[in-house]
């Protein structure tokens, strides 16, 4: 299944497990029981429940084999599609059950049902008559495995973080709307949802309760003007949903819940070949009573999985959900799941502890697994001692509230070496209001968090509020880039006792990191070791801050001035930082890569941080989030789908109108090209890439600008800027930064060519490009490889590989060809004939290059090596590096292939 907003991970089990390749057979059933200390039952679709569960003889169900089972038990899934609900009983910690792939396919626990019986409506529109049991707001509709859309005004295209908005008049009131444009029909009972106010950090949803031309009335929202209402507010953004009146697009639907109707317009040329499913199963994998359960391999469709607050000892790994949560209302929670008591303001938290992928309880585990398409949250985790790691979390939180890609609840909790990318609003998030204050002992760190705050501004990849106290809590070597918030990692609202360090960020707005004391206290909040690239106008902002003891910054290294205002008294320590205007030396910060060059004044230049400043090299600790001489490390997980960004080698951009654009692929985002009239169709940006690219994804981030982003566009691609065929893309919406998914093509050269006038001129702040897989030129880190054996895989480099070990890349993107390897090796005692052979498609694939593998003296002594490839490659390849020659060849750091 392809979605139009997808970003793909295809994440199997063996893969999961760091596998080269997927395991047939008996060898994947071994792999994925694990060490059985009881009986192994068979689940097959062929299957009886009758039978005795045996492999020639197995069960029908999931749910019959978690009536067997008893701990040590293990109940093996045969490929196929299991739409029951999965709630296995309780292992012991000595005698877990698991419910594993067999390793024959993929196994999909689905919670959908097939919808039938589907009869002419009348207007274009087809119905049946069933009982959907979810709550109304709840459901959720699938036309041949895509997701449809509920009917809804103004129309919008199939990227839910992409909406397209109305835009109340300036004489709306804060229960009232007036819109000349709001068609004719009656939209009582429908939702309107709410992105509105002077600073709308959130958005709201209300019930109209009268509509009348060019108006309506509803009731509900925040009632908090002027930071979150409708009115004379800079931001007067609304749709609505849920009204029959509003079908009028193939695959939009609409439930009458009191006559149990459901109302389709169908696919052109009617339902007959199409296959409609919807929503029935919350939980379809239910740990809520369930502890020392280990669930492996498995698929989720349109349900999600949980554990329960009194869970422990239960590992979720290599799992692959799709369309987790779904949901149209924002509802304040309920008081009894407050931890502060309810005001109006709890309306942001909305959703964050009833969707999403739940790790709740003490001491349970998620990893390995790939996570998308939640309208609220992407995991929670709540308790205390569980652990998210390895994680590939995407396309969440579209519906604006509090629901982040992670939801961190509670102490102890270890977050680490997570993807998380395109969310509505937070990356990583904790709700205070459903936290309460004591955040302590959090280890969050090796993140990769981008594509953030795509449905609001103010906010950030790493947000935190209010009045934590995150004693013994770390935040550390996390990455955060290409967000449409204002800051990087955001202590909110006098929260205090945040230990930040080794953390890195880029275009992420107006500040890297903002500790905001909000007219009380900053205690006890560092900042050390910290790198802040391009698009980033403040590095570090303390404001509002009455007391700011224990607070300290030093060490850090930007592009960009510190602001420290209104500290109080004590004030903060404030030393030891690069800042402008000398240059940091990074080695290439248009990408992303801010490590320190050969002569950086940032090398020994650091003071010592007790707990911090660890593995100096040289007369004293560097500057900044990377050490000069050690390896390299990076964020991020290592699953298939975890690297996707296009490098820009120097991308150029010419519009139609003959301005500068060269502000739109500059690597800046707080820098905008501007168009020089108002948007009209036929105008269009065309982008040389200087060589051929492959991509499926093109990205036009329009940064904090309100009103630039195109109305509609389409993308057409070209192999010599002349001839160009028709377009692969067409997208219409209102988001800040807008998504042009297509199939995946190497090319040039790309045009964007407006189909839709606007009031004001298109502006464009950044263009970014994406692929499923890493592109050969950028730096690949040997630690972020889909595969590694015969060595460990350490936090910024692999240890020693002998003879016949290897790392592996999966879906590397050449584009027009690389003809050189380079890899940072560290080596000692191989002696003569050491190599490293980079192979193509397999571990025993072409033999592409070979490269001679010196002695460095130490493995822990790090050098460049290069080697001219003898034929140009070209396309996309599996790319393994194979040592041999010795049982100690080399350690490797990273790799790039490029001409």
């Amino acid at each position: 299944m392809r979605s139009a907003f997808r970003i793909v991970a295809m994440v199997a089990a063996a893969a999961a497990a760091g596998a080269t390749t997927s395991l047939p057979g008996a060898a994947a059933a071994d792999t994925a029981a694990g060490v059985s200390r009881g009986h192994t039952y068979h689940v097959a679709t062929w299957g009886a429940d009758r039978a005795d569960g045996t492999a020639a003889h197995p069960l029908r169900t999931i749910g019959r084999c978690s009536e067997l089972v008893r701990p040590g038990d293990t109940c093996l899934v045969h490929r196929g599609r299991y739409r029951e609900r999965v709630a296995p009983p309780s292992g012991t910690k000595d005698a877990p059950i698991t419910i594993a792939a067999y390793g024959d396919g993929t196994v999909t626990v689905d919670g959908t049902k097939t919808v039938t019986g589907w009869r002419d409506a009348g207007d274009g529109l087809v119905a049946t008559d069933v009982d959907l049991p979810l709550d109304p707001s709840e459901n959720a509709l699938f036309v041949d495995g895509e997701r449809a859309m509920e009917g809804r005004w103004p129309n919008s295209g199939p990227d839910p973080l992409n909406p397209s908005w109305a835009v109340a008049e300036r004489t709306s009131t804060d229960q009232h709307i007036d819109d000349p444009d709001l068609p004719a029909g009656d939209f009582t009972g429908a939702t309107v949802h709410l992105w509105a106010g002077s600073n709308p950090w959130s958005q709201q949803t209300g019930t109209v309760t009268a509509t009348a031309p060019g108006a309506l009335d509803f009731k509900g929202g925040n009632y908090r003007c002027t930071p979150l209402c409708m009115g004379d507010q800079n931001y007067r953004n609304y749709y609505l949903v849920g009204a029959k009146s509003t079908l009028d697009q193939p695959g939009e639907w609409y439930y009458d819940k009191d006559a149990k109707r459901l109302y389709l317009v169908p696919p052109k040329g009617g339902l007959a070949g199409h296959t409609v499913t919807a929503k029935y199963q919350s939980w379809g994998v239910d740990l809520a009573g369930s502890s020392y359960v280990t669930v492996r391999g498995l698929d989720l469709w349109g349900t999600s999985l949980r554990t329960g607050d009194t869970s422990t000892g239960v590992l979720v790994e290599g799992l692959r959900a799709r369309y987790i949560s779904e949901f149209s209302t924002l509802p304040m929670p309920r008081d009894d799941e407050l931890a502060i008591p309810p005001f109006e303001g709890h309306i942001v938290a909305a959703r964050v502890l009833g969707s999403g992928v739940q790790i709740r309880g003490s001491g349970n585990t998620l990893r390995d697994s790939d996570i998308g398409y939640s309208a609220g949250t992407g995991v929670l985790l709540r308790g205390s001692g569980n652990t998210v790691t390895n994680t590939y979390i995407h396309d969440v939180g579209w519906m604006g509230s509090y629901t982040p890609g992670i939801e961190i609840n509670g102490s102890g909790h270890t977050v680490t070496r997570n993807t998380i990318r395109r969310t509505g609003r937070a990356s990583i998030d904790t709700a205070w209001q459903l936290n309460g204050v004591p955040f302590h002992d959090n280890r969050i760190a090796y993140n990769d968090l981008s594509e953030a705050m795509r449905t609001s501004r103010d906010g950030s990849p790493f947000y935190v509020c209010c009045n934590l106290d995150a004693k013994g809590t770390s935040v550390d070597h996390n990455t955060v880039h290409d967000a449409d918030g204002q800051v990087g990692y955001y202590i909110d609202n006098s929260s205090g006792n945040f230990l930040l360090h080794h953390n890195v960020a880029y275009n992420t707005g107006s500040r890297g990191t903002f500790f905001n004391g909000h007219s009380s206290v900053s205690l006890g909040n560092r900042d050390h070791n910290s790198t802040y690239g391009l698009g980033v106008s403040t590095a570090v902002r303390l404001s509002g801050a009455t007391d700011a003891s224990g607070t300290y910054v030093s060490n850090d290294v930007a592009l960009a001035p510190m602001e420290i205002s209104g500290p109080g008294d004590p004030a903060p320590v404030v030393r030891s930082n690069l800042l402008p205007p000398t240059d940091p030396g990074y080695t290439d910060a248009r990408n992303g890569e801010l490590w320190p060059r050969e002569g950086s004044p940032a090398i020994d230049a650091g003071e010592t941080v007790d707990g911090v400043t660890t593995g100096v090299r040289g007369a004293g600790p560097d500057q900044g989030a990377y050490e000069y001489g050690a390896p390299i490390w990076s964020s991020g997980c290592n699953l298939p789908g975890c690297q996707s960004r296009v490098r820009n080698d120097g991308w150029k951009a010419t519009p139609s109108d003959g301005t500068d654009a060269s502000a739109a692929v500059d690597g800046v985002q707080t820098t905008q090209w501007k168009g020089a009239a108002a948007q009209a169709a036929g105008q269009s940006l065309t982008l040389d890439l200087g060589t051929a690219k492959t991509f499926d994804r093109l990205s036009i981030d329009a940064g904090m600008d309100a009103t630039g982003h195109p109305y509609g566009f389409a993308v057409s691609v070209s192999d010599d800027g002349s001839h160009w065929g028709a377009p692969v893309a067409r997208v219409g919406g209102r988001s800040f930064t807008q998504d042009a998914v297509f199939e995946q093509r190497t090319a040039r050269y790309l045009r964007v060519e407006l189909t839709a006038p606007g009031e004001v001129p298109w502006a464009v702040n950044e263009i970014r490009l994406y692929a499923d897989g890493p592109d050969a030129a950028a730096t690949l880190q040997a630690e972020q490889a889909t595969s590694v054996r015969g060595a460990e895989r350490g936090d910024a480099a692999t240890g020693v590989l002998g003879s016949g070990d290897r790392i592996g890349f999966r879906g590397v993107r050449f584009g027009a060809g690389a003809d050189r390897l380079t890899v940072r090796l560290a080596s000692a005692g191989c002696g003569r004939g050491c190599s490293l052979q980079l192979r193509l498609d397999a571990p025993d694939g072409r033999v592409a290059a070979t490269l001679p593998v010196p002695d460095t003296g130490s493995t822990d002594t790090w050098e460049e090596r290069s080697v001219a490839l003898p034929r140009t490659v070209a396309g996309t390849h599996d790319v393994y590096l194979v040592a041999t020659g010795g049982p100690r060849v080399a350690a490797i750091d990273w790799l790039t292939l490029r001409r």
